[in-house]
């Protein structure tokens, strides 16, 4: 019997409301915008700035999520 199953390797993905490597990255983009927003950025550069960043990072992570659920499992 394999031991990585679809069924274990699925799991892993897409596992319940706060388990599985997707989940845990779709929280982190939601963490990271929340984080911004809650920022008290007066200075309009360095506002403009962060939100580079923070763009960088959300588009990263989207990348990230779209190379592993390229992956099949048979």
């Amino acid at each position: 019997m394999a031991l990585y199953t679809y069924d274990f390797c699925h799991g892993l993905l897409y596992g319940g409301w706060d388990t599985g490597i997707i989940n845990n990255l779709e929280d982190a983009k939601r963490e990271i915008k929340q984080n911004f927003e809650d920022m008290d950025l007066e200075n309009a550069s360095v506002q403009e700035d962060m939100q580079a960043i923070i763009d960088e990072m959300i588009a990263e992570i989207d990348q990230l999520i779209a190379t592993i659920q390229s992956v099949h499992f048979k």
